[in-house]
């Protein structure tokens, strides 16, 4: 951007403005790259945040998977590295975690740069701490475990953290399907199910950041005692199960979604079957949602969540349950969307940080 368009976006005069990018320049948070070119009168000067003025970090810890993306102060990628998860459990993967994002940024060109903010991505509920993580049943931590503290311990910078599918509807409206949606919910069924709320432009988090548990909704009524330990009724582990209880397959139960779903759009009776109950069980959440916060739009995403079939037959019962229904969509970012949420939380509170810093 030139100091002329800087001084009309801030409404400010072009003499603070001129003393303000000199500021900036001094602590390495501005260079100029070049001039504006095609416009009538003088060529202006081109500023913008340099690459080496530090580093953001985005972590997302999943079941299956853990991610590992590098991007500058603005949250442009640099680096982006992905694996399986090795080992269960909270110290295993979190130790894993940080071996991870250590040699990702030993293998960028931001290995001599300062890492500014780490933001990680947890599957399950963050305490008012917002370093303890209850309820991480998918990873197979059963008791709450302190995610914070080893990230801080191995890198000594800023470090945050938030529930997964929360930064799934930050990376939506930051990056996804969600940018012109005000009031929305992200609703991620993969091994498990889990919902990230927005309403009128803010994560919903509850009292005890609890908000978008939908696992824990009384499954059609039903009272059932809440287990760390139970896989969650409508995520893929337990439609999985069930399937494995059910006669009546050919050749066998599916042993993965896909072939289930793809059974059933075959017509292979116990899957349809199967199939059809998690489509109504879906539906009851999403339901469930639009009772509290009546959103826009529904955004479904996950291992199970991003089907096609499920989309559209969850979206139509659950038209027939509530008297506004949302639209219910597929996500723009698909398994990214927690790590993009991270990235964007990352350099929120990098910005914020920086603008607190007194200038001298």
């Amino acid at each position: 951007m030139t100091r002329p368009f800087l001084a009309a976006a801030c409404g400010l005069s072009r003499p603070t403005i001129f003393a303000a990018i000199q500021q900036l320049e001094r602590r390495g948070l501005a260079h100029a790259v070049g001039q504006q070119s095609g416009t009538p009168g003088r060529s202006a000067t081109l500023y913008e945040v340099p690459e080496e003025a530090g580093a953001l970090a985005a972590v997302d810890i999943g079941g299956s998977n853990l991610r590992v993306v590098l991007t500058d102060l603005r949250g442009r990628l640099v680096a982006e590295q992905h694996q399986p998860t090795a080992r269960p459990g909270g110290p295993a993967i979190v130790a894993q975690a940080t071996e991870l994002l250590r040699s990702t940024l030993l293998a960028s060109r931001l290995a001599t740069i300062p890492l500014h903010t780490i933001a990680v991505s947890v599957p399950g509920v963050l305490s008012h701490d917002g370093h303890t993580v209850s309820y991480a049943s998918n990873i197979d931590q059963f008791e709450p475990f302190d995610f914070h503290t080893p990230f801080t311990d191995a890198f000594h910078v800023p470090v945050i953290l938030d529930n997964n599918v929360n930064l799934a509807a930050m990376g939506e409206r930051w990056r996804g399907v969600a940018r012109e949606l005000s009031t929305f919910a992200v609703v991620a069924v993969g091994a498990g199910i889990g919902a990230g709320i927005v309403h009128e432009g803010r994560v919903m988090r509850g009292a005890h950041g609890a908000a978008g548990e939908v696992a824990f909704l009384p499954p059609f009524g039903k009272r059932r005692k809440v287990d760390a330990r139970a896989h969650d009724e409508a995520g893929g582990l337990s439609l999985l199960h069930d399937a494995r209880s059910r006669p009546g397959w050919a050749g066998g139960p599916p042993t993965t979604v896909e072939d289930l779903f793809g059974r059933a759009a075959a017509g292979e009776k116990p899957a349809v079957a199967l199939v059809e109950e998690e489509c109504a069980r879906i539906a009851s959440v999403v339901a469930s949602i639009c009772a509290v916060i009546d959103p826009e739009t529904v955004v479904l995403t996950g291992g199970v969540g991003d089907n096609d079939q499920l989309i559209a037959r969850a979206a139509l019962l659950a038209e027939a349950m509530i008297p506004f229904p949302p639209s219910v969509i597929r996500s723009g970012l698909g398994d990214r969307a927690s790590v993009i949420g991270a990235v964007y939380l990352a350099a929120q509170s990098a910005r914020l940080e920086l603008m607190e810093v007194p200038a001298g």
